[in-house]
């Protein structure tokens, strides 16, 4: 008991200078068998029309998860033209979470999290995995392409060394950031990659799909289980993803304030009021009230 009440208090406090992360969408996949809707448990947000090839009311890493069908571009969840584009814009950065579970190794990229432009081959960001590519096979991947057709870019960045296909619960992570032209890529809560990026913008955003490349020639479609995709409109720090990993089925967001956690584990609550007291001293923003 003792530790994990340590832990809990570990992974809190890691947390507890960051600003809130802005969860812009959440898509659990919680749906039974045979839904039509892929429900956003983001209130507003948009949700998704869940195509053929998807076989929904799986078990999951946290509740149910959805099956997609690689032999076919049409098993894909289909967000369109997301409404919370406009928040990844208006600040710049973002991060993509998602759990998958493969064995799947057929494919040149088996895209997993799209979002880019339907009318252009060239423009988007994604997340997945390699399938055939040669010297990454099984490997995570992430890239940000803002109309970019050659160079280290357009490529992405690979988790070297660390392969995603033995049929186990994966958690992947990509976040971008535009300010320090910074694009990291993360596995199971750990830092795998990151790039420097070159072209330093987002690609014109009007289509938001999982489960497919879904540009103006939709291709790369994944095959394996996916659950509890999260976009936030914030590049999430190394102890928030590691967060995410360690808690499937919660997000940054809904982390609990020290009041919450000290009514669930006495004490708690105390030590993290503290921690976040020296911490705001220390960064010359102490306020009377906290």
């Amino acid at each position: 008991m003792k530790q994990n009440i340590l832990l809990l208090a570990t992974c809190l406090c890691g947390l507890a200078t960051s600003s809130q992360a802005a969860l812009i969408a959440w898509y659990q996949f919680n749906e039974g068998s045979g839904a039509s809707t892929a429900l956003n448990a983001v209130a507003g947000s948009s949700t998704g029309a869940i195509q053929a090839g998807v076989t929904t009311g799986l078990t999951g890493i946290s509740g149910n998860a959805y099956s997609f069908n690689d032999s076919t571009v049409n098993g894909f969840v289909d967000m369109g033209n997301a409404n919370f584009f406009s928040s990844i814009n208006t600040s710049g950065e973002l991060t993509f979470s998602v759990w998958v579970n493969t064995t799947i190794t057929t494919g040149t990229r088996n895209v997993v999290v799209f979002a880019g432009l339907d009318t252009n081959s060239q423009t988007y960001a994604d997340l997945g995995y390699a399938g055939t590519e040669a010297g990454h096979l099984g490997q995570a991947y992430g890239r940000d392409r803002p109309n970019v057709t050659s160079g280290p870019q357009a490529t992405g960045i690979f988790s070297d060394g660390i392969v995603v296909t033995n049929g186990a619960w994966h958690h992947l992570a990509m976040t971008i950031n535009l300010s320090t032209a910074q694009l990291t890529l993360y596995v199971d809560g750990v830092f795998a990659n990151s790039q420097t990026l070159t072209s330093v913008a987002f690609p014109t955003f009007n289509n938001f799909e999982i489960g497919r490349l879904g540009r103006s020639t939709p291709a790369d479609a994944y095959g394996g289980l996916v659950d509890e995709v999260q976009v936030y409109d914030r590049a999430l720090t190394g102890n928030e993803i590691q967060f995410l990993y360690n808690n499937p089925g919660l997000s940054i967001a809904s982390i609990p304030e020290p009041s919450t956690v000290a009514m669930a584990v006495p004490g708690i609550g105390l030590l993290l009021l503290a921690y976040r007291r020296r911490a705001r001293k220390a960064l010359g923003s102490e306020s009377p009230t906290v």
